[in-house]
């Protein structure tokens, strides 16, 4: 019997990946964690980051915005607001809207104006970051 987990990551618009994978690695609120199979259940909140799924011969890196995960009997389901496959990013138009928010948040003269920026300025960061990933 393979210890394989069934995983699926899923946005309001639309499924962004279903398949089985050897453990998965999320950018958790409180700190980044893992799961893998025979993992207590568990439901937990996700901030902006990189998910990784591994499974037995490759690794597919996506970069997500706020959601959560529920992790029960080896079925691991991300639901977040929006998803990126690594191979959707590009990494020069990443940098400019980086630049323009970064000059938005300077000239943003309300706290919840620098709080809506911060928030996109941390789904870029995300995003770059899981352009790094291999």
């Amino acid at each position: 019997m393979e210890k394989l987990l069934e995983v699926e990551i899923v946005t309001p618009q639309k499924p962004i990946f279903k398949g089985t994978a050897t453990s998965v690695s999320l950018p958790g609120e409180l700190a980044p964690f893992q799961i893998l199979y025979n993992h207590a259940p568990i439901f937990s909140s996700l901030v902006p980051g990189v998910v990784s799924i591994a499974t037995e011969s490759t690794k597919q890196i996506f970069a997500i915005t706020r959601g959560f995960v529920s992790s029960q009997e080896n079925k691991v389901v991300v639901c977040v607001e929006k998803a990126y496959s690594k191979e959707e990013l590009d990494k020069d138009k990443l940098n400019a809207r980086f630049a323009e928010l970064n000059l938005k948040l300077k000239s943003a003269t309300s706290e919840k104006e620098k709080q809506e920026i911060s928030s996109l300025i941390n789904e870029v960061k995300a995003q770059l970051l899981a352009l790094e990933k291999d």
